[in-house]
């Protein structure tokens, strides 16, 4: 069944007449007669009544059924029209870490270009809260850092991305930052500066500090990064962190640490998530571009 004759079809029940029908669509009267007559040699019915005893023609019983329907059809087909136009304007949404998130971004959004007007960052300031936010289905999908090389909660899809080792990074005048590597001997006596609770860092480091029995004392914690930079460029603090959130102008050394803790960076998403047609393509989208521009570089 032609859906272009049902328009025609419905606008000639409207109007009963085949000439103003011919008008309204810019076709000759023959092609909406024909329309007509292929909708009837489909349902095997006469739909309209064209005798030339009445002043206009008439819609049959079939005819008036299938009109009711039509109207139900076409507004359907209107609705569904509509729904897949928006797809392409739906928002989407990507979880961003100001830690880590600015060394991930310039090179994903390339391959983003479909999303670039569409795309909401949910920002969060701590892995441990976007890991929290994505297991209880409130950010669909995010990159973030974790002790641990697998995070094993309930459906949780964990991409791998890459390890990172931490390191201490100090001014260029301390007195370690010509060494070649750090041991434990090396370090009982400095102060360190690192991230504060509900950030990986400080757990990683809170192990590191107790298995090499660093002082609790010499160890001062902060929420900012820029704040641990500064701190640390300005002073004889040594900061614990990870290259990934460093700032590439930074004016700090970094000495790596002998059996120095790792840093597991890895996609995440939640697969109980219900989300939207256009969401889950994004999804798919970004863990394309994580595959492309990080795993296949490993």
């Amino acid at each position: 069944m032609n859906l272009q004759d049902l328009i025609y079809f419905k606008h000639l029940a409207e109007s009963l007449s085949f000439t103003e029908t011919a008008k309204h669509f810019y076709v000759s009267q023959p092609s909406i007669s024909a329309a007509i007559q292929r909708l009837e040699n489909k349902l095997v019915t006469v739909l309209v009544d064209r005798r030339k005893t009445l002043k206009q023609i008439q819609l049959t019983t079939a005819g008036e059924i299938l009109y009711e329907d039509t109207i139900k059809v076409l507004e359907l087909l209107e609705t569904t029209q509509q729904k897949i136009q928006n797809l392409g304007q739906e928002n989407v949404y990507y979880g961003f870490l100001p830690t880590i998130g600015g060394y991930f971004l310039p090179k994903l959004m390339p391959h983003l270009a479909d999303y670039h007007q569409t795309i909401q960052f949910v920002e969060e300031e701590s892995s441990d809260i976007m890991l929290k936010n994505v297991l209880e289905e409130k950010v669909p999908i995010a990159i973030i850092g974790h002790e641990k090389p697998h995070i094993q909660e309930k459906n949780l899809q964990e991409i791998p991305i890459f390890v990172e080792e931490m390191a201490l990074w100090m001014a260029p005048t301390h007195p370690l930052a010509q060494k070649e590597v750090l041991e434990t001997k090396d370090l009982q006596d400095e102060v360190f500066i690192s991230l504060s609770e509900g950030y990986t860092h400080q757990r990683i480091f809170d192990q590191w500090a107790r298995i090499n029995k660093i002082p609790e004392p010499n160890i001062l914690y902060t929420k900012e990064i820029k704040t641990a930079q500064s701190i640390a460029a300005s002073t004889q603090m040594l900061a614990f962190m990870a290259d990934i959130i460093v700032d590439e102008h930074t004016p700090l050394v970094k000495v790596p640490l002998k059996n120095a803790p790792k840093f597991y960076i890895r996609l995440i998403l939640n697969t109980a998530t219900e989300n939207s047609l256009a969401q889950e393509a994004f999804n798919e989208a970004v863990i394309a571009a994580v595959k492309k521009e990080f795993i296949a570089s490993v």
